[in-house]
């Protein structure tokens, strides 16, 4: 019994086996020579193998390995959504990588590090692998900001997440510590007995409400905003798309977990503080970024504002609400790539076209690449056949049924700001520059925004093969 249990365990846990030993190889394989293209293409067919194992696992949720760690659809749909977005990220690190000389290779050592923190987070069901994750990959994350060193602001980057990642993790250990005395338990499932016997006390709450400030920095939440526009625009370019997708998506899965074990949709209290950070972010994210002339530090404010409309689905504390989560991150992540793949794809070795005046003319020097980031864009805003609009349609659904109406209408009134700043990007693509150089990008880089180009529509036209995947969720946390 006990030996049946133990390789069941095991293949539970292959997907994070492969991206375990990836790293592991990679600097076996850096000690004899180095090759970027090796460990280029090492990564690619990693990533695919780790992505391919997700399916072997399906016939066997969901399976507790007790105590630390819960594989269940929940965890499996964000566990092979990160790695299919890993796949891509790599393919366009790898393009933009070749821009710069140097050492590079340690570049996807640290890649895949990172990657594990975030698996380890989606799947994690007790306290002590919440801070082993986020921890695997904060730490690889200061080193993947600062990687581009001849670059002073990429370096000043790093060192404002170390300090501001250093400062939420405290927050995030003392609520851990304040919960733990309170109820003796750091499993997930554990708390969710007690609070369900006990309810909260006044311990408990401060606990809580230390972990939602450690939260709120790493999702960057208002009013813990602050460091967010600085390390998008210093982070290389596909840094700085692993942060928007599977640091916040990783990140984001955690929290949804952790607040359905504490039933926090049921506390007054909570509900108030979630209601009132998701709306300042969502009013601070689209207003901060009207004016913004800097494209990287318009997605930074543009993602505050993102976070604010799914903070909707911890409130509503249905099935339902965690689809319509799921589903907007899917939808983000995908989007999120195509808009930061292109600032990647179109860098030199001396700097990105990250000013908006740098977009100017794009339509005339390569369609392609103007219509994709104008599809990606009409996404972020929620426009109807679009990934973005059924997402956003998903989120007012579950709000309304769970009563949440301040959170809904202040989501579709910052959806209409949002049409602005985004509409103004796709204005300046459009309108001829005296420069008509044209732009060409390689086969991999146009077959990563084709696959972007797919996902969108096929998510917005015909959403029902995912919305049907989702829909076999019943008790999934």
């Amino acid at each position: 019994m006990h030996d049946s249990l133990t390789k069941l365990d095991l293949l539970c846990l292959i997907p994070l086996l492969i991206v375990a030993s990836a790293p592991v190889i990679m600097m076996l394989t850096i000690t004899v020579s180095r090759n970027l293209k090796v460990i280029y293409g090492f990564s690619l067919i990693m990533f695919a193998v780790a992505f391919l194992s997700v399916f072997f696992i399906v016939p066997h949720i969901p399976h507790r390995i007790e105590p630390l760690l819960v594989i269940d659809s929940f965890s499996l749909v964000f566990l092979g959504t990160l790695l299919c977005i890993c796949l891509l990220i790599t393919v366009i690190s790898y393009v933009y990588l070749t821009q710069h000389g140097g050492q590079r290779e340690e570049y996807f050592v640290m890649f895949f590090v990172a990657t594990l923190g975030a698996c380890v987070l989606v799947t994690a069901s007790h306290f002590v692998t919440f801070f082993i994750g986020l921890e695997t990959l904060s730490i690889s994350l200061y080193v993947l900001i600062a990687f581009v060193k001849h670059r002073n602001y990429s370096v000043e980057a790093g060192v404002k997440f170390l300090v501001i990642a250093s400062l939420s993790t405290a927050f995030l250990l003392f609520g851990m510590a304040l919960m733990y005395a309170s109820t003796g338990t750091m499993s997930f499932t554990g708390l969710a007995d007690y609070f369900s016997a006990s309810g909260l006390s006044p311990l408990m709450t401060i606990g809580i409400g230390m972990m939602l400030v450690g939260i709120g920095f790493k999702l960057a939440l208002v009013p813990f905003h602050m460091w967010i526009p600085d390390v998008y625009q210093g982070a290389p370019a596909p840094v700085t798309t692993f942060i928007a997708t599977i640091s916040k998506g990783s990140v984001l899965a955690i929290s949804i977990r952790f607040f359905h074990a504490i039933r926090g949709f049921e506390s007054g209290a909570l509900v108030i503080t979630v209601s009132v950070i998701a709306v300042l972010s969502m009013f601070a994210g689209n207003l901060l970024a009207l004016n913004q002339t800097n494209f990287k530090r318009l997605l930074a404010y543009s993602s505050i504002a993102h976070l604010g409309y799914l903070m909707i689905t911890l409130l509503t504390g249905t099935v339902l609400g965690t689809q319509a989560a799921v589903f907007y991150m899917i939808s983000y992540m995908i989007t999120t790539v195509g808009a930061f793949g292109i600032i990647s794809l179109l860098s030199v070795c001396e700097s990105e076209p990250e000013k908006t005046d740098d977009m100017k003319g794009l339509f005339w020097k390569n369609p392609w690449i103007a219509i994709v980031l104008s599809l990606v864009l009409l996404s972020l805003a929620g426009i109807p056949l679009t990934a973005g609009f059924i997402a956003k349609f998903y989120l007012v659904l579950a709000g309304v049924r769970s009563g949440l109406w301040l959170l809904v209408m202040s989501l579709i009134i910052n959806s209409v700001i949002s049409i602005y700043y985004y509409l103004r990007i796709i204005k300046i693509m459009f309108t001829e520059s005296e420069s008509q150089e044209h732009v060409r990008l390689t086969f991999t880089g146009n077959l990563v925004l084709a696959i972007v180009v797919i996902g969108i529509l096929v998510l917005g036209i015909i959403p029902s093969f995912l919305s049907d995947l989702l829909n076999r969720f019943s008790g999934m946390i």
